[in-house]
């Protein structure tokens, strides 16, 4: 049971984020995807280039989405986010080449950008609103559990969906994502500090040049970037592997749900974890994440497949303190900029190592693209850790 508090329209936004977060990540389309691409005819390359096109929209809207919420507010740019995810999948649904799926991406990356770094922007306000910040952590841990959990049920049904026709998993999907852009629009705008520029660009730089400056922020923006564009690779080439060792398409959306909840344990159990162990902790583990990553490409083989949950344990159980240390090192007036700039930096990171993973399959194999990018996290992280420690309790 989910405890929100006394019913106020702004405690009310507790359960309506975590319903937006699972209907967000209901996505019976992710496990038929590369499927569905080399259905189409397409190569490592070019899966690699969409989902690279599709950061690279991110990226351009990442920060001026962020800074849109700060400045008309937080409800608003949901309800923008949520009205555009049906129409990306509707391209999808219709799409048959790679320029249709790349515009697809587009679609889609315009939705997520709206709502990344703003629905936590929106839950970190409304409980200062209630004078329970202190719980941020708890129920960020619990928004990765609904967003995994959603992942997860829909990856079963996106595989059964798919036995009996490829583009069903789409349609489905078209239809659970209608129910958003009502559930944004019964959100409350919480009470904060408002951004006031006549510049805003000139504002949105300023504040980027902040962040970048600042040690105790610059590291937890790019080690934040760094652990989701590595493990977000991952995610696209576990489904290769899968093929490779010749696992069924029917497997695909169990093992993938497999993924997503070994990610909703991890995000679910990281505030008691940190109480525990210290909010340290989880981010030295993430660094298990590359060897996980060389183990399956030195090794590929089905008795190492327990390693792609595990990925998404440590992934999932080291964000939440990431967005924790972000959210208590700024004001309201530009946190949502500031949580979507961390999202930007995985974006950039993305962009370059995913189509380079991807050609590396292509030209090599799977295996020396998986060792290769294991080598990249630890020998990036490292340092990016290092220094978070160092300035801890700055801010």
């Amino acid at each position: 049971m989910i405890d929100t508090g006394s019913s106020t329209p702004v405690s009310r936004n507790l359960w309506k984020i975590l319903a937006l977060k699972f209907l967000g990540d209901f996505l019976p389309i992710a496990p038929v995807l590369i499927l569905y691409y080399t259905a189409n005819g397409l190569n490592s390359t070019q899966i690699f280039t969409i989902q690279a096109a599709f950061h690279l929209v991110v990226l351009l809207l990442e920060v001026p989405s962020g800074y849109l919420a700060d400045v008309v507010g937080r409800r608003k740019t949901l309800i923008l986010g949520a009205i555009f995810f049906p129409l990306g999948l509707a391209v999808y649904t219709v799409g048959r080449s790679f320029a249709a799926f790349v515009c697809a991406e587009a679609v889609l990356a315009l939705s997520i950008s709206m709502r990344s770094g703003c629905d936590s922007a929106l839950l970190f306000d409304s409980l200062r609103q209630l004078k329970r910040e202190g719980e941020y952590k708890r129920y960020e841990g619990r928004n990765a559990l609904f967003a995994r959990t959603g992942t997860a049920v829909s990856s079963v049904l996106g595989g059964l969906l798919a036995a009996v026709f490829l583009r069903l998993p789409f349609l489905v999907n078209i239809a659970s994502a209608l129910f958003m852009p009502p559930l944004t629009v019964a959100l409350a705008e919480p009470e904060r500090e408002k951004r006031h520029s006549h510049e805003p660009l000139r504002d949105i730089l300023r504040i980027c040049r902040f962040c970048l400056k600042a040690p105790h922020i610059r590291p937890v923006v790019l080690f934040a970037g760094l652990l989701m564009a590595c493990n977000l690779t991952g995610v696209w080439a576990y489904f290769l592997l899968y093929q490779g060792l010749g696992i069924g398409i029917g497997w695909f959306g169990i093992l993938f749900a497999v993924f997503q909840l070994a990610g909703a344990l991890g995000g679910s159990r990281s505030h008691a974890f940190s109480e525990r162990f210290g909010a340290r902790a989880p981010l030295l583990l993430a660094l298990l994440s590359p060897l996980c990553f060389v183990l399956l490409g030195l090794f590929p083989s089905v008795w190492l497949l327990i390693l792609v949950p595990a990925n998404a344990l440590l992934w999932n159980l080291a964000y939440p303190v990431l967005l924790e240390r972000l959210n208590l090192a700024v004001n309201s007036d530009v946190r949502a900029t500031v949580l979507s700039l961390a999202s930007m930096a995985g974006s950039v990171t993305f962009i370059v190592i995913s189509p380079l993973f991807g050609r590396l399959v292509d030209a090599v194999s799977l295996s020396a693209a998986f060792v290769t990018l294991g080598g990249f996290f630890i020998i990036a992280g490292a340092p990016l850790l290092s220094a978070i420690l160092r300035n801890w309790q700055k801010g």
